[in-house]
Protein backbone atom coordinates (compact mmCIF):
# COMPACT_ATOMS: atom_id res chain seq x y z
CA UNK A 1 0.00 0.00 0.00
CA UNK A 2 1.11 3.39 -0.64
CA UNK A 3 -0.23 6.54 1.24
CA UNK A 4 -0.80 9.73 0.17
CA UNK A 5 0.73 12.97 1.30
CA UNK A 6 -1.79 15.54 2.86
CA UNK A 7 -2.60 16.99 -0.46
CA UNK A 8 -5.47 20.23 -1.70
CA UNK A 9 -7.86 18.17 -2.88
CA UNK A 10 -11.57 18.34 -3.52
CA UNK A 11 -11.99 14.68 -1.52
CA UNK A 12 -11.59 14.95 2.37
CA UNK A 13 -9.36 11.57 2.91
CA UNK A 14 -6.80 13.53 0.61
CA UNK A 15 -7.16 16.97 2.21
CA UNK A 16 -6.37 14.82 5.86
CA UNK A 17 -3.87 12.85 4.64
CA UNK A 18 -5.43 9.51 5.06
CA UNK A 19 -6.00 8.32 1.28
CA UNK A 20 -4.15 5.53 -0.05
CA UNK A 21 -3.81 3.25 -3.10
CA UNK A 22 -3.07 -0.48 -3.11
CA UNK A 23 -1.86 -3.41 -5.02
CA UNK A 24 -2.30 -7.34 -3.86
CA UNK A 25 -1.41 -10.85 -4.91
CA UNK A 26 -4.64 -11.16 -6.63
CA UNK A 27 -4.83 -7.41 -7.60
CA UNK A 28 -1.50 -5.97 -9.32
CA UNK A 29 -2.31 -4.60 -12.61
CA UNK A 30 -2.90 -1.23 -11.48
CA UNK A 31 -3.03 1.17 -8.40
CA UNK A 32 -6.22 0.54 -6.57
CA UNK A 33 -7.75 3.77 -4.72
CA UNK A 34 -8.75 2.27 -1.37
CA UNK A 35 -12.40 3.83 -0.71
CA UNK A 36 -11.41 3.59 3.22
CA UNK A 37 -9.14 6.20 5.14
CA UNK A 38 -5.83 4.40 6.89
CA UNK A 39 -7.07 4.90 9.97
CA UNK A 40 -9.95 3.32 10.24
CA UNK A 41 -9.96 -0.85 10.97
CA UNK A 42 -11.52 -1.61 7.59
CA UNK A 43 -8.63 -0.23 5.44
CA UNK A 44 -5.99 -2.84 4.42
CA UNK A 45 -3.69 -2.34 7.08
CA UNK A 46 -6.11 -1.83 9.56
CA UNK A 47 -7.38 -5.15 8.84
CA UNK A 48 -4.06 -7.15 8.28
CA UNK A 49 -3.69 -6.37 12.02
CA UNK A 50 -6.58 -7.10 13.48
CA UNK A 51 -5.38 -10.07 15.02
CA UNK A 52 -3.45 -7.80 16.98
CA UNK A 53 -6.06 -6.01 18.98
CA UNK A 54 -8.55 -8.87 18.98
CA UNK A 55 -6.42 -11.94 19.66
CA UNK A 56 -4.80 -12.56 22.77
CA UNK A 57 -3.22 -15.36 22.13
CA UNK A 58 -1.35 -13.74 19.02
CA UNK A 59 2.61 -13.93 18.99
CA UNK A 60 3.63 -10.36 18.15
CA UNK A 61 6.53 -7.87 17.91
CA UNK A 62 6.28 -4.53 17.49
CA UNK A 63 9.53 -2.22 16.49
CA UNK A 64 9.92 1.32 15.40
CA UNK A 65 12.94 3.49 15.85
CA UNK A 66 10.12 6.29 16.67
CA UNK A 67 7.89 4.44 18.94
CA UNK A 68 4.06 5.48 20.07
CA UNK A 69 5.06 6.40 23.01
CA UNK A 70 8.41 7.90 24.64
CA UNK A 71 11.71 8.49 22.99
CA UNK A 72 13.06 8.33 19.19
CA UNK A 73 16.07 5.96 19.05
CA UNK A 74 18.68 7.06 17.09
CA UNK A 75 21.32 4.20 18.17
CA UNK A 76 18.81 1.20 16.93
CA UNK A 77 18.17 0.54 13.27
CA UNK A 78 15.96 2.97 11.37
CA UNK A 79 13.71 0.18 11.01
CA UNK A 80 9.36 -0.05 11.35
CA UNK A 81 7.28 -3.06 11.35
CA UNK A 82 5.11 -5.81 12.93
CA UNK A 83 5.51 -9.84 12.38
CA UNK A 84 1.72 -11.10 13.91
CA UNK A 85 2.03 -15.07 14.13
CA UNK A 86 -0.27 -18.40 15.26
CA UNK A 87 0.83 -21.63 15.37
CA UNK A 88 0.51 -21.87 11.18
CA UNK A 89 2.34 -18.87 10.45
CA UNK A 90 1.90 -14.92 10.31
CA UNK A 91 2.60 -11.75 8.51
CA UNK A 92 5.57 -9.28 8.14
CA UNK A 93 4.67 -5.45 7.93
CA UNK A 94 6.84 -3.55 6.56
CA UNK A 95 6.08 0.13 6.99
CA UNK A 96 7.45 3.63 7.39
CA UNK A 97 5.12 5.61 9.86
CA UNK A 98 6.67 6.97 12.73
CA UNK A 99 4.23 6.33 16.07
CA UNK A 100 2.68 3.40 14.34
CA UNK A 101 1.09 1.20 15.21
CA UNK A 102 -0.47 1.62 18.63
CA UNK A 103 -0.38 -0.60 21.46
CA UNK A 104 -3.38 -1.70 23.31
CA UNK A 105 -7.27 -0.37 23.12
CA UNK A 106 -7.62 -0.92 19.30
CA UNK A 107 -6.31 -0.07 15.59
CA UNK A 108 -5.99 4.00 15.11
CA UNK A 109 -3.12 6.10 12.75
CA UNK A 110 -1.52 8.56 14.05
CA UNK A 111 -1.92 12.43 13.34
CA UNK A 112 1.94 12.70 12.68
CA UNK A 113 1.98 9.89 9.51
CA UNK A 114 -0.59 12.08 7.97
CA UNK A 115 1.27 14.68 6.21
CA UNK A 116 3.99 12.68 4.42
CA UNK A 117 3.59 10.02 1.74
CA UNK A 118 4.23 6.47 3.48
CA UNK A 119 4.87 2.93 2.33
CA UNK A 120 3.81 -0.53 3.52
CA UNK A 121 4.40 -3.96 2.66
CA UNK A 122 2.43 -6.60 3.90
CA UNK A 123 3.39 -10.71 3.30
CA UNK A 124 1.82 -13.72 4.65
CA UNK A 125 4.61 -16.47 5.52
CA UNK A 126 4.80 -19.91 7.23
CA UNK A 127 6.54 -21.02 10.41
CA UNK A 128 9.53 -22.10 8.70
CA UNK A 129 9.81 -18.06 6.87
CA UNK A 130 8.61 -16.52 9.97
CA UNK A 131 11.85 -18.04 11.70
CA UNK A 132 14.48 -16.21 8.82
CA UNK A 133 12.83 -12.74 9.48
CA UNK A 134 13.42 -13.18 13.15
CA UNK A 135 17.03 -13.75 11.57
CA UNK A 136 16.94 -11.08 9.91
CA UNK A 137 15.43 -8.72 12.68
CA UNK A 138 19.03 -9.83 14.46
CA UNK A 139 20.88 -7.47 11.49
CA UNK A 140 18.54 -4.91 11.75
CA UNK A 141 18.11 -3.93 15.06
CA UNK A 142 15.20 -2.70 15.50
CA UNK A 143 13.77 -0.73 18.71
CA UNK A 144 11.18 -2.80 19.77
CA UNK A 145 8.32 -1.61 22.18
CA UNK A 146 5.66 -4.26 22.18
CA UNK A 147 5.86 -7.99 22.54
CA UNK A 148 3.72 -10.89 23.25
CA UNK A 149 5.01 -14.20 23.40
CA UNK A 150 2.52 -17.05 24.59
CA UNK A 151 4.36 -20.22 26.00
CA UNK A 152 2.88 -22.66 23.52
CA UNK A 153 4.43 -20.42 20.56
CA UNK A 154 7.85 -19.49 21.97
CA UNK A 155 9.30 -23.11 20.58
CA UNK A 156 8.09 -22.70 17.16
CA UNK A 157 9.48 -19.61 16.75
CA UNK A 158 13.48 -19.66 18.29
CA UNK A 159 14.62 -16.95 15.84
CA UNK A 160 11.55 -14.25 16.72
CA UNK A 161 12.04 -15.16 20.46
CA UNK A 162 15.90 -14.11 20.42
CA UNK A 163 15.02 -10.98 18.32
CA UNK A 164 12.20 -9.79 20.83
CA UNK A 165 14.86 -10.74 23.55
CA UNK A 166 17.12 -8.10 21.43
CA UNK A 167 19.60 -10.68 20.63
CA UNK A 168 21.42 -8.55 17.52
CA UNK A 169 24.67 -10.28 15.61
CA UNK A 170 28.13 -9.53 17.18
CA UNK A 171 30.87 -10.43 14.37
CA UNK A 172 31.33 -9.82 10.79
CA UNK A 173 29.69 -9.97 8.27
CA UNK A 174 27.44 -7.05 9.40
CA UNK A 175 24.59 -8.35 6.06
CA UNK A 176 22.60 -11.04 5.17
CA UNK A 177 20.23 -11.82 2.26
CA UNK A 178 17.74 -14.14 2.49
CA UNK A 179 14.83 -15.68 -0.18
CA UNK A 180 11.46 -15.71 1.47
CA UNK A 181 8.42 -17.75 -0.03
CA UNK A 182 5.01 -15.94 1.15
CA UNK A 183 2.04 -18.63 1.83
CA UNK A 184 1.07 -18.39 -1.62
CA UNK A 185 4.07 -19.23 -3.40
CA UNK A 186 5.31 -15.59 -4.22
CA UNK A 187 9.65 -15.25 -3.46
CA UNK A 188 10.90 -12.31 -1.87
CA UNK A 189 14.82 -11.37 -0.98
CA UNK A 190 15.61 -9.50 2.11
CA UNK A 191 18.02 -7.75 2.96
CA UNK A 192 19.27 -7.10 6.15
CA UNK A 193 22.72 -4.95 7.82
CA UNK A 194 23.46 -3.91 10.85
CA UNK A 195 24.93 -0.16 12.04
CA UNK A 196 28.56 -1.81 11.60
CA UNK A 197 27.63 -2.28 7.32
CA UNK A 198 28.31 1.31 7.14
CA UNK A 199 27.74 2.23 3.28
CA UNK A 200 24.90 2.80 1.50
CA UNK A 201 22.50 0.06 1.17
CA UNK A 202 21.25 0.16 -2.36
CA UNK A 203 24.26 1.69 -4.22
CA UNK A 204 26.68 -0.92 -2.46
CA UNK A 205 24.56 -3.61 -2.22
CA UNK A 206 21.29 -4.13 -3.83
CA UNK A 207 21.61 -2.75 -6.69
CA UNK A 208 24.54 -5.38 -7.28
CA UNK A 209 22.67 -8.49 -5.93
CA UNK A 210 19.78 -7.81 -7.87
CA UNK A 211 21.97 -6.92 -11.01
CA UNK A 212 19.83 -3.88 -11.93
CA UNK A 213 20.03 0.11 -12.08
CA UNK A 214 17.31 1.24 -9.81
CA UNK A 215 15.52 3.99 -9.12
CA UNK A 216 15.49 4.78 -5.56
CA UNK A 217 12.69 6.84 -3.30
CA UNK A 218 13.69 7.73 0.13
CA UNK A 219 13.44 10.14 2.59
CA UNK A 220 15.23 13.51 1.15
CA UNK A 221 14.38 16.34 3.85
CA UNK A 222 17.45 17.01 6.24
CA UNK A 223 20.96 17.15 6.57
CA UNK A 224 23.52 14.61 4.71
CA UNK A 225 21.78 13.09 1.44
CA UNK A 226 23.03 10.85 -1.15
CA UNK A 227 23.63 11.97 -4.84
CA UNK A 228 22.58 9.73 -6.67
CA UNK A 229 25.43 7.22 -7.42
CA UNK A 230 26.65 6.12 -11.02
CA UNK A 231 30.38 5.08 -10.04
CA UNK A 232 29.30 1.11 -9.73
CA UNK A 233 28.26 -1.72 -12.48
CA UNK A 234 24.81 -0.51 -11.38
CA UNK A 235 23.54 2.94 -11.10
CA UNK A 236 21.53 4.02 -8.21
CA UNK A 237 19.36 7.42 -8.68
CA UNK A 238 17.44 9.66 -6.41
CA UNK A 239 13.70 9.78 -6.95
CA UNK A 240 12.75 13.30 -7.20
CA UNK A 241 8.89 13.60 -8.46
CA UNK A 242 6.14 10.82 -8.28
CA UNK A 243 2.83 10.25 -9.58
CA UNK A 244 0.33 8.06 -8.36
CA UNK A 245 -2.50 7.94 -10.57
CA UNK A 246 -3.60 11.43 -10.82
CA UNK A 247 -1.56 12.86 -8.24
CA UNK A 248 1.88 14.11 -8.41
CA UNK A 249 3.85 14.77 -5.02
CA UNK A 250 7.75 15.26 -4.74
CA UNK A 251 10.22 13.42 -2.73
CA UNK A 252 10.28 16.21 -0.19
CA UNK A 253 6.50 15.72 0.90
CA UNK A 254 7.10 11.39 0.84
CA UNK A 255 8.54 9.30 3.52
CA UNK A 256 8.22 6.29 1.69
CA UNK A 257 11.42 4.11 1.36
CA UNK A 258 10.68 2.09 -2.16
CA UNK A 259 13.25 0.92 -5.24
CA UNK A 260 12.09 -0.20 -8.77
CA UNK A 261 14.29 -1.38 -11.66
CA UNK A 262 14.92 1.72 -13.93
CA UNK A 263 14.88 -0.70 -17.15
CA UNK A 264 12.23 -3.61 -16.98
CA UNK A 265 13.56 -5.58 -20.25
CA UNK A 266 16.70 -6.60 -17.76
CA UNK A 267 15.06 -7.16 -14.67
CA UNK A 268 11.55 -6.45 -12.72
CA UNK A 269 11.95 -5.75 -8.81
CA UNK A 270 10.65 -3.41 -6.55
CA UNK A 271 12.16 -3.41 -3.21
CA UNK A 272 9.97 -2.26 0.06
CA UNK A 273 12.36 -1.16 3.33
CA UNK A 274 13.53 1.11 5.74
CA UNK A 275 16.35 3.15 4.75
CA UNK A 276 17.16 6.29 3.63
CA UNK A 277 20.02 7.59 1.48
CA UNK A 278 21.44 9.76 3.75
CA UNK A 279 24.71 9.89 5.25
CA UNK A 280 23.73 9.03 8.94
CA UNK A 281 22.04 5.92 8.03
CA UNK A 282 25.28 4.42 6.89
CA UNK A 283 25.82 3.49 10.84
CA UNK A 284 21.87 2.49 11.22
CA UNK A 285 20.53 -1.13 11.12
CA UNK A 286 17.29 -1.55 8.70
CA UNK A 287 17.18 -3.50 5.40
CA UNK A 288 14.63 -3.97 2.10
CA UNK A 289 12.36 -6.48 0.87
CA UNK A 290 12.50 -6.97 -2.87
CA UNK A 291 10.19 -9.18 -5.42
CA UNK A 292 10.54 -9.31 -9.19
CA UNK A 293 7.32 -8.73 -10.74
CA UNK A 294 6.36 -7.72 -14.14
CA UNK A 295 2.68 -5.82 -12.84
CA UNK A 296 4.62 -4.17 -9.80
CA UNK A 297 7.48 -3.26 -11.65
CA UNK A 298 5.43 -1.42 -14.21
CA UNK A 299 2.72 0.61 -11.83
CA UNK A 300 6.29 1.94 -9.17
CA UNK A 301 8.20 2.59 -12.39
CA UNK A 302 5.07 4.21 -14.44
CA UNK A 303 5.42 6.44 -10.98
CA UNK A 304 8.62 7.90 -11.43
CA UNK A 305 8.36 11.08 -13.25
CA UNK A 306 11.52 12.97 -12.59
CA UNK A 307 15.06 11.77 -10.95
CA UNK A 308 18.32 12.80 -10.22
CA UNK A 309 20.71 12.16 -12.95
CA UNK A 310 24.44 11.49 -11.99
Amino acid sequence: AYKFPKIKHENAIFRKGLAYSYMTSKENTKWILSENSINTSSSLIGNALSNLYTNENIFHILYNDQPPVGETSEVKGHTKGVVLANENGGIWLIHSTPHFPPIGRGYSYPKTGTVYGQSFLCISLDVSNLNEVGQQLKYNEPFIYSTNIPDILSKKFPDLVKAADNVTIKNAPWYRQTNLQTIAGQQFVSFAKSKNFGKDLYSSWVSTVLKSDLFVETWRKGPGNLPSNCNNNYKVNNVKQIKLQTIRFLTTEDHSKWAVSENLEHTQWVCIGDINRQEHQLQRGGGTVCVSHKNLSTNYLKSVIDSEQC
